[in-house]
């Protein structure tokens, strides 16, 4: 005799099944049947304090350990808050996984008054990923769930929602056996054969390859570090794609990225001098540059999981769609080892990239360094949307691992960096982690560090003072215009910190600023460091 489950178990174990150990959400009245399952299982739960911070948390924990991870909201209110996560892991190609309740089957249709009721729930979900299942059967959500947890070989990875009704949750199923809930990683799509002759021929005869790796890379960063060896290229990364090399290889050419006012001179230079452009896991689109796009005068050759992607913002010569590893791994195994006198061109970008930036990096610069100074070179960083991340972090904080530089890039929201960090550390435990975020933008997501505080997690939260929106209040003075909304008064910092259960530091120099940093990460439970 088979005895049926109920769905809400079938999805917990679907969920463990595909290596996600744990949940970032909050519980609600729409998805009591997941909680039910919950409790009794081996999916640990991460309650958040708000549903925006539970799915930061998902998109942190997915960029840092390379798993998908999920988040759970109620209908309504739940995916309204979490809309803006999701939009900014679309932006960022990070495929979290977000199990949103919905209506029962019968109270569907909108304007019926219920509880929890949008006008348009699957509207607004679709306005900011293009991965939305709104389940009518069990076998929707298993679908579903098959398809967000297998690993994606082919096309733009990114978020997926699966809506569940009220009364699925409790729908009887089939149990799922212990090796078809989820299926294997998908096989990656072979490449077209002769694109990827024709990339190697062109590398093979290149004078003066450069590489720019985007944060797509990630997964392939050992590949994109052998090949570049074997070529003696120059490596540019995007902003997200810093750590996909060690900024301490003698090939790491700098970022791509410059922000607001900084010019664009050395990495441009190399672009340009550059015989052979070759662009891995990246779409080259706007906010890969925060300026212009790069005028090439070589061949360009994109090689990037989704074919959409390739040759949207630039042109390609030669087009290679295809799982990114795989490619690089062949074309290094391909291609002769080269000499091209690449260490001293990486050199030379690098330090042109730190002159372009050093008249509006000069007030981060020592604080950054010590910040890179009490840091490991395995742990990670959570940048928010901040004056101290664009001038400061973005070109002077040097990464020396894969998934150790978490960005929102793209939509650019606030409040990203705190519950990014606590969902990478979640994920990633024992790794070093520290949040680097504005006095405004802490304001977004500052009640996540009561997560940090009741699961001991010895996070490091760097709070730059600046009374409030600083880079607004530039731009709009730069436009002789008053710093209109953007001054806010400051909390009673060592006040907030003990009622947030944080050790508390306010160091005046960058030395004690090191040490603070240092000492929160050997503490137990977080910490919160306010510099001037």
């Amino acid at each position: 005799m088979t005895f049926r489950t109920t769905l809400g178990t079938a999805v917990v174990r679907a969920l463990a099944a595909g290596g996600v150990d744990r949940i970032f959400g909050i519980p609600g009245s729409h998805t009591l049947g997941l909680y039910r399952a919950l409790d009794t299982a081996r999916v640990e739960h991460v309650t958040a304090r708000h549903e925006q911070g539970a799915g930061f948390m998902a998109d942190g924990a997915t960029r840092a350990s390379g798993r998908v991870a999920a988040c759970s909201v109620i209908c309504g209110p739940g995916v309204a808050n979490v809309a803006t996560a999701i939009g900014q892991a679309y932006s960022d190609a990070v495929p979290m996984l977000v199990l949103a309740g919905d209506l029962s089957r019968a109270e569907r249709g909108g304007r019926g008054g219920h509880a929890h009721e949008l006008r348009d729930q699957d509207a607004l979900l679709r306005a900011v990923t293009d991965r939305v299942t709104r389940a009518s059967e069990p076998e929707d959500v298993l679908h579903a769930l098959h398809d967000a947890l297998t690993p994606r070989r082919w096309g733009r990875p990114g978020p997926a929602v699966v809506q569940v009704p009220q009364d699925l949750w409790d729908a009887p199923v089939d149990p799922p056996g212990p090796d078809t809930s989820v299926a294997p990683a998908r096989r990656p799509l072979p490449a077209d054969p002769g694109a990827v002759d024709e990339a190697v021929a062109m590398l093979a005869a290149a004078h003066r390859p450069v590489i720019v790796a985007g944060g797509g890379a990630a997964g392939a960063a050992e590949d994109l570090r052998t090949l570049a060896e074997r070529l003696d290229a120059p490596v540019l990364t995007t902003l997200n794609g810093k750590g996909t090399i060690d900024a301490r290889h003698r090939l790491h050419a700098g970022i791509v990225t410059q922000q607001y006012g900084v010019p664009h001179g050395a990495a441009q230079a190399l672009l340009t001098g550059a015989d052979v452009v070759l662009a891995v896991a990246t779409e080259l689109g706007p906010t890969d540059f925060w300026a212009s796009r790069p005028r090439l005068t070589g061949r360009l050759i994109h090689v990037d999981v989704d074919p959409v992607a390739i040759g949207r913002h630039l042109p390609a010569d030669v087009a290679v769609a295809a799982d990114v590893a795989t490619v690089l791994a062949e074309m290094a195994e391909r291609l002769p080892t080269a000499h091209r006198s690449s260490t001293e061109r990486a050199a030379t970008c690098r330090r042109r990239i730190l002159d372009e930036a050093a008249p509006l990096a000069a007030p981060y610069a020592p604080w950054i360094a010590a910040l890179r100074r009490s840091m490991p070179d395995d742990a990670c960083l959570a940048v928010d949307s901040t004056s101290a991340n664009y001038y400061g972090a973005t070109p002077l904080f040097p990464v020396h691992r894969p998934r150790g530089w978490l960005n929102p890039s793209g939509l650019g929201t606030l409040g990203y960096a705190v519950p990014a960090a606590i969902g990478a550390a979640v994920a990633t435990p024992g790794r070093p982690t520290v949040a680097l975020v504005g006095d405004g933008g802490l304001m977004f997501t500052l009640t996540e560090l009561l997560v940090a505080a009741e699961r001991d997690i010895p996070l490091v939260t760097v709070v730059w003072r600046n009374g409030g929106f600083g880079e607004i209040a530039r731009l709009l003075e730069e436009q002789g215009a008053g710093p209109v909304g953007c001054r806010q008064r400051a909390p009673d910092y060592p006040a907030l910190a003990a009622a947030f259960g944080c050790r508390y530091a306010e160091p005046q120099t960058p030395a004690e600023f090191a040490a603070a940093v240092a000492g929160g990460l050997d503490a137990s439970g977080p910490t919160l460091v306010v510099v001037p």
